[in-house]
């Protein structure tokens, strides 16, 4: 009688260990499983030690130099749509302070716990509307059919150019050639950390659109912009020299509370707040108009982003939007009710998602949600073993890398949705980020960021075969094929017992101890990699 592992897969804890495949784990844990062999992964290498244990981590490059970004809650981070955006800007909601960006000169000046300095997102609308009244002396030729019927707005305006919405209109005045029109506005919004730092003026017009006001006199300084501060100053813009019209109309702040940023080809960033899910105006992500929004049946979770759709998880149906233009996007609600029970579970693969959900992993990819997990784990093992309300995740080398509970109680995974390998960690993550310029993952464990897979040293696997059961059978001789001999041990288990174990020096036949059983195991552990294990009841079938 001789048994062959030729081949070296994951767990399958869906079934009970003695209607596992020959090829198939009981146990996987830190097993590298390519090619049909099983390989070490090489140990975490330090990258950096952060002041504190982080929920979130963004490797952030500034001309060629790398600062890790930190948070100790969870945020969700984006790069600016911009193509080559000379102030190198990224976006992120999920901060006590609400959505914030910070840029090259606010992130890296001052210290060392990155970023240092950040500012609000989104510029408010004045809190009150223009004053307005007339000054100088109408034209002597000037008669009423010239007059021009007027209201007047104003905008704030930030250090880097981002306008906010308009203010209230003023009151109607009707303005004759030669006459010019006094304008008393109100002071700067306040908050310190806006930069705002100036304000423009606009008109109505005959064709009821307001249109910049070029000549706006301050003190004798003529100009387009006013500083913050100035409360009163004149407008003398003749009707043929306005400037453009004015388009932040509906331009509103993203509200504090919003989660879950991502980013849609051609600069459209998304957002959720509770029910409602939500588009920035293409480019200009501080402006978050409320025409933009759409709203289902259930809070929201997570999003990701596949092509032009946006994937929606909830607390109860999945959803995809799509569309070209944020005011004009599509939702449907797909049919499979597949709740997402961990916002940090969702992860964007390319062509498809996935999430956790009560029952295992989801995937949403062509519209459809599939539980990728059915025929690997069942549900109350999966919720009794890997904590999914806790589960946080990564894509890497095109599989999903989850960790779940805490440092003391808490491990991690790896399931890979195209062959459905899973395998276990013996290393927990406070937080992960996959980062695509060097393809690398890095883990947060405590308060040092690791890359993963990246060490020196090679860190130790365990895999232990399945239980195979049948007629009582003495099985008397062994033999490992592996590419070195380094580091590599060898277990035994008969009827459950502990019969065997030995550190393998070479790929020459050994004994195994006598007796005879009807349930047997064998467990490899060690870095060498291993190509076959040989069980047989002679050394001669070895």
């Amino acid at each position: 009688m001789k048994l062959d592992i030729t081949s070296f897969t994951g767990e399958v804890p869906w079934l009970d260990s003695h209607l596992l495949e020959d090829t198939q784990a009981e146990t996987a844990i830190d097993c590298r499983l390519t090619n049909g062999s099983l390989r070490a992964y090489r140990a975490p290498l330090d990258e950096q030690v952060l002041n504190d244990s982080p929920k979130t981590i963004y490797l952030y490059r500034n001309e060629g130099e790398r600062y890790w970004f930190d948070w100790t809650t969870d945020v969700d981070v984006i790069r600016s749509p911009v193509a080559d955006d000379p102030n190198n800007r990224v976006y992120y909601t999920g901060t006590v302070k609400g959505p914030r960006y910070t840029d090259n000169g606010l992130a890296l000046s001052g210290g060392s716990d990155y970023p240092v300095n950040d500012l609000q997102l989104g510029i408010p609308e004045p809190d009150v509307a223009p004053v307005v009244s007339l000054s100088g002396t109408p034209l002597e030729d000037a008669e009423e059919v010239d007059a021009e019927t007027r209201f007047y707005t104003y905008t704030w305006v930030d250090q880097n150019g981002r306008e906010g919405p308009p203010s209230l209109p003023s009151g109607e005045i009707v303005v004759k050639p030669g006459e010019t029109v006094d304008i008393n506005v109100g002071a700067s919004p306040g908050a310190v950390d806006l930069n705002i730092t100036h304000y423009r003026i606009y008109t109505s017009t005959q064709v009821g659109v307001y249109q910049l006001c070029t000549q706006i006199n301050n003190s004798g300084t003529i100009g387009t912009d006013t500083p913050v501060g100035v409360t009163s100053v004149v407008d003398e813009t003749p009707m043929d020299r306005r400037g453009d019209i004015l388009e932040t109309i509906g331009w509103v702040a993203p509200p504090n509370n919003l989660k879950g940023l991502v980013v849609l080809p051609g600069g459209v960033a998304v957002g959720f707040s509770g029910k409602e899910l939500m588009f920035s105006e293409p480019y200009h992500l501080y402006a978050w108009p409320a025409a933009y929004r759409l709203t289902v049946e259930y809070e929201i979770q997570s999003l990701a982003v596949a092509a032009n759709s946006v994937i929606i998880t909830t607390d109860g149906y999945p959803y995809v939007a799509f569309g070209t233009e944020p005011s004009a996007m599509t939702m449907e609600r797909l049919d499979t009710a597949h709740a997402c029970i961990s916002k940090r579970s969702m992860v964007d693969m390319g062509d498809m998602a996935l999430y956790v959900s009560p029952d295992g992993l989801v995937r949403i990819a062509g519209g459809r949600a599939d539980l990728m997990t059915r025929n690997i784990i069942n549900p109350e093992d999966w919720r009794e073993r890997f904590q999914p309300d806790t589960i946080h995740a990564c894509f890497h080398d095109g599989r999903y890398f989850g960790f779940y509970g805490n440092a003391v109680n808490g491990g991690g995974f790896i399931f890979s949705p195209d062959s459905g390998t899973f395998t276990e960690l013996g290393t927990y993550a406070d937080a992960c980020y996959r980062d695509l310029q060097d393809d690398s993952l890095y883990l947060a464990i405590g308060d040092t960021i690791k890359a993963w897979d990246k060490g020196s040293e090679l860190m130790p696997y365990r895999w232990r075969s399945k239980v195979f059961q049948g007629k009582p059978a003495a099985f008397t001789s062994a033999r490992i094929m592996a590419d070195s001999y380094d580091n590599l041990g060898f277990r035994v288990f008969r009827d459950g017992d502990l019969v065997l174990e030995l550190q393998v020096a070479s790929d020459r036949g050994f004994r195994l101890p006598a007796g005879r059983g009807s349930r047997w195991q064998f467990e490899l552990a060690g870095t060498d990699t291993v190509t076959a294990v040989i069980v047989a009841s002679s050394m001669a079938e070895l």
